[in-house]
């Protein structure tokens, strides 16, 4: 079919442009369709990536208490790893610290026990015990095993420095009874 515009030339409707024509190309609808469905596509990976970062959020929290479990280990591990070396330390001269233990024992006065012998790696042999007064006050039963500590050449081969840390007081009735720590500061390696 042909088609014949019978207006004047001032009347008919001008050409268009190929650049006014564009929107009825079929580029056009494709770039149209592109606008609309990129910004589809695009959505779908973020909605997943975040279900992910969601995931692993859960399961980082949920492996916290273990990290903490794993840490609390690691410290007690360094702590009897520490004290190994230290008893690894004292056995390189075990002859003599029981010796050295021995004169302990036998300059400890009457009225004095200890409670507790602990070896820490930074302090040293921590000694702790009582010490109740028989005629004289605790505190002076305390000061004698101390300086017949100090006066034992044996025992002070291996140690730097004795120390009172602490002395307490308590009453036990009608017994006064002094509660006291001793720290003996080792040298670096036992001497033989």
């Amino acid at each position: 079919m042909l088609k014949i515009n019978l207006l004047p030339a001032e009347q008919r409707k001008k050409a268009l442009s190929p650049i006014e024509q564009l929107h009825r190309t079929p580029f056009m609808w494709i770039v149209a369709a592109v606008i609309v469905v990129l910004p589809l596509v695009l959505l779908v990976p973020i909605g997943v990536s975040r279900d992910e970062l969601r995931k692993l959020n859960e399961k980082i929290q949920s492996l916290e208490p273990r990290q903490m479990e794993v840490e609390r280990l690691q410290r007690t591990l360094q702590t009897l790893r520490a004290q190994e070396a230290a008893f690894q330390r004292l056995a390189k001269g075990y002859g003599l610290w029981s010796e050295r233990f021995n004169t302990l024992s036998t300059v400890t006065p009457d009225g004095v026990w200890f409670t507790e012998l602990t070896l820490d790696p930074a302090k040293g042999l921590i000694i702790q015990g009582s010490a109740v007064g028989q005629g004289d006050p605790g505190m002076v039963s305390v000061t004698r095993l101390v300086q017949g500590l100090q006066s034992d050449h044996n025992f002070m081969s291996a140690i730097k420095d004795i120390q009172i840390e602490s002395i307490k007081r308590t009453q036990e009735g009608e017994v006064e009874v002094m509660r006291f720590t001793l720290t003996c500061a080792l040298l670096e390696a036992p001497t033989s």
